[in-house]
């Protein structure tokens, strides 16, 4: 995996458990701010990575 993809999964994860913690304590508006966020992180990440491996494949 490359440096960057590693760096956005990280910080990924990291607002998930934002998200839970903030779950936890009964934030539930910076819980779901949280979650989307990373949830959006991930999928522009995968769709990024894939666009480049698909470009570099043809």
């Amino acid at each position: 995996m490359k440096q960057t993809t590693v760096i956005t999964i990280i910080i990924s994860l990291v607002a998930m458990f934002i998200s839970l913690v903030s779950w936890i304590l009964k934030s539930t508006d910076l819980s779901l701010i949280a979650a989307n966020l990373a949830t959006v992180i991930l999928l522009v990440a995968f769709i990024w990575d894939n666009r480049n491996n698909n470009s570099k494949n043809e």
